[in-house]
């Protein structure tokens, strides 16, 4: 339905080599890890581990952000990201269907012949080859990591908001004058996107006088300053609550795999299950102690 509403349409003749936005680079660089993820899966006979792979592919890179990207583009006016865009959102959206004919046969087919792909492409969905025609080079790798720490930082403002109790719809400025410069430059190549994603009214290269904090995504800090009065004493509570939480949590986690019985008897899935939320512990820890420290500053 959106492709449908955003007039996409698959052309035989649009060549992939030639994209030029760091979005659909970014997602054809997903693409060709998550096929070649599938296909080493299901010569292993794991086919339940290749659905895992499509799922999260399609739901979270594709539909979480993918789609969310493309709204601002097909908003715009500008033709030659919109043929673009049009193009290649239909290239992925037959790519997908591809990956997911071998579990969900009758379904993709359907779908196949609604968009009319047979048409376009001259064969059934059924016959249709997996193999993609590039490989990504330095270019798609760069946009790559681009968007990446587009997203990272997208969802660190997110989660902030939600730790400071704070509706996710709520629109913020922001200060992006302690970012390196590469790091700007992504913000500003991406800005209409980044602004719609992150609610985010205006972008400063300079730190401005108003109520705010500072966040770390990765190894870089921005500031964040809100729009509608905020008790920071009181959010500064609830985030030391959290912190006293987590704590606690991480001690369990560390008591747990110094535990050799533990280590030696449960499964592995169970002990790199516990690996992860300890580490998942320890960055949420890290960023209500860096909200924490700029509040008190």
């Amino acid at each position: 339905m959106f492709s449908k509403l955003n007039k996409c349409k698959y052309q035989k003749k649009f060549n992939e080599k030639k994209i030029k936005l760091d979005i659909n680079k970014w997602i054809y660089f997903e693409l060709v890890k998550t096929g070649t993820e599938v296909k080493k899966h299901i010569s292993n006979f794991r086919f339940d581990e290749a659905s895992k792979v499509i799922y999260h592919f399609v739901w979270h890179s594709y539909c979480d952000w993918y789609i969310e990207f493309l709204k601002p583009i097909f908003d715009s006016k500008d033709k030659n990201y919109l043929n673009e865009c049009r193009n290649f959102a239909s290239f992925i959206q037959s790519s997908i269907l591809i990956m997911l004919h071998p579990f969900i046969p009758f379904f993709t087919e359907k779908l196949w012949l609604d968009l009319k792909l047979d048409k376009h492409l001259k064969t059934p969905l059924m016959y249709k080859e997996w193999n993609l025609p590039l490989i990504p080079n330095n270019s798609f790798k760069k946009s790559h990591k681009k968007i990446d720490w587009l997203i990272d930082l997208v969802g660190n403002i997110r989660s902030t908001k939600a730790s400071l109790d704070l509706s996710p719809g709520l629109f913020i400025d922001i200060s992006i004058d302690d970012l390196k410069l590469q790091n700007k430059s992504i913000i500003v190549d991406n800005l209409s996107v980044f602004k719609r994603l992150a609610r985010v009214s205006n972008v400063y290269n300079y730190k401005i006088v108003k109520k705010g904090i500072s966040i770390v995504s990765g190894t870089d800090s921005i500031n964040l300053y809100f729009n509608e009065d905020i008790n920071l004493d009181e959010q500064k509570q609830k985030i030391l609550n959290s912190i006293k939480d987590l704590d606690r949590k991480v001690n369990i986690s560390i008591q747990k795999l110094k535990n050799k019985s533990f280590l030696k008897n449960a499964p592995k899935t169970v002990v790199q299950k516990e690996k992860g939320s300890l580490l998942n512990y320890n960055i949420e820890l890290k960023k209500l102690n860096t909200i924490l420290n700029s509040i008190k500053n």
